[in-house]
């Protein structure tokens, strides 16, 4: 699981690379900022209305739309990860 933040914003990414099937990918989700998809599908990133300031892997920013500010149960998604391998099911999460 990537792990992003700077105190305001986290990002929780989830790729699961499979051999014999297709890779899975799971974001973190905020639905405050449905309506900024299409925009975050055009990769205008100079719109800051969309984006936060992560970076994934150190050079792709970070829609807001997946990208949650509820630090508390960010924190209860990772170590319920790291403790079952599993999505947390108290976030929502989107899957590309």
């Amino acid at each position: 699981m990537e792990v992003l933040s700077d105190g305001e914003w986290l990002y929780l990414g989830r790729f699961k690379f499979n051999e014999n099937s297709e890779d899975e990918y799971y974001f973190s989700y905020n639905p405050d900022y449905a309506s900024t998809a299409a925009q975050a599908v055009e990769a205008n990133y100079s719109d800051k209305s969309v984006w936060t300031e992560l970076l994934s892997g150190g050079q792709s920013l970070i829609p807001k739309i997946q990208a949650i500010t509820n630090m508390k149960s960010g924190v209860k998604a990772v170590e319920f990860f790291i403790r079952t391998g599993e999505l947390y099911p108290g976030i929502d999460w989107e899957q590309e």
